[in-house]
């Protein structure tokens, strides 16, 4: 307030010092007090009546709080703001406005765990730590998915000879790639950070890629020629969201922002995933969409759980890791 008075005072300030005609100097003295103390009442009554305006637009509008958790690597833009543009669609549509804060898993945990809690919480199938905060009759809704796939850049392979011996595994972030790597017989194999891993394909280092579709987006920005088989063992790559909402009214809403996130599905092309039931590609992703999975994961997890799951895997226990998955 006081910055637009100053700034608004120098320039009129400015202007008296060039006068067309020569006035008494006590004249010219009372016409800048005069313009001066109109300027410092006009101000604020200005400033007032925006902040007003401001209030009066935003009487009665809903705030929804939505977590965003990337837990596996997407296809390629930002699910969190992915989500932002579907909240700004969704608040032309309701009297509801739309924060999205992304978050890494720990994060949000640590947030959890010293009473902040939003009202919505998207995060990818393995995460853990949040299963005590969902709300309502259904424990989460599925958005949006990614798969895990086999990738060769050899335009003669045929996918018979993979082994971990020729195969090199991207071990994703919190996903749980190992459990593929078990179940689809590559158990194993080197595994290497996810921007190092096609790149040895690339080289020539490894004949088979294990990685996901965030590889495919990958392969293609390169301009690389390559074949794809999709994994139909195993996915854990699913980005599902949960209601934890702690008053009636805002769960209401979030159930309302639920229900328009998914009418958009069709959408999630943008960011490089898929939806089941929906053909979104007619590119190398095609592949990978309408997929049946033999297993998949049991989704929320609690911590107990995950660590079981990751014992198995590290153990090579095939039926201990199937009591965990559906």
């Amino acid at each position: 307030m006081y910055f637009c008075a100053i700034a608004e005072i120098e320039y009129i300030m400015l202007k008296l010092k060039k006068p067309t005609f020569k006035k008494p100097k006590f004249l010219t003295n009372i016409l800048c007090f005069i313009m001066l103390a109109a300027i410092i009442l006009a101000v604020p009554i200005t400033a007032s009546k925006a902040g007003n305006s401001s209030a009066g637009d935003n009487a009665g509008m809903t705030v929804l709080n939505i977590w965003q958790i990337d837990s596996f690597e997407g296809g390629k833009g930002s699910r969190a703001e992915y989500l932002k543009n579907i909240g700004t669609q969704f608040t032309k549509n309701s009297s509801c406005y739309v924060k999205v804060t992304a978050l890494t898993a720990t994060a949000a945990r640590e947030n959890l765990q010293e009473g902040k809690l939003p009202d919505l919480i998207s995060y990818g199938a393995g995460m853990y730590g949040i299963e005590n905060y969902i709300v309502g009759q259904k424990p989460y809704f599925c958005w949006c998915n990614g798969g895990y796939c086999f990738l060769t850049v050899d335009e003669n392979a045929d996918f018979k000879d993979i082994s971990a011996q020729n195969t090199v595994i991207n071990q994703g972030t919190d996903s749980l790639s190992g459990a593929a790597a078990l179940l689809c017989g590559v158990n194993g194999a080197d595994t290497e950070k996810s921007t190092g891993a096609y790149v040895k394909l690339i080289n020539g280092k490894y004949k088979y890629l294990l990685g996901t579709q965030r590889d495919i987006f990958r392969l293609k920005t390169r301009g690389v020629a390559f074949k794809i088989k999709p994994v139909t063992e195993f996915n854990d790559l699913y980005q599902n969201i949960s209601i934890t909402a702690k008053n009636s009214k805002l769960q209401a809403q979030a159930q309302k922002f639920i229900d328009f996130l998914l009418s958009k599905s069709e959408d999630v092309k943008k960011v490089g995933l898929m939806y089941g039931g929906i053909d979104l590609y007619d590119d190398e992703m095609h592949a990978m969409e309408n997929l049946s999975y033999e297993l998949k994961l049991v989704s929320p997890l609690n911590k107990q759980t995950k660590n079981e799951i990751e014992s198995a895997v590290a153990n090579c226990d095939i039926k201990m890791l199937k009591n965990f998955l559906n």
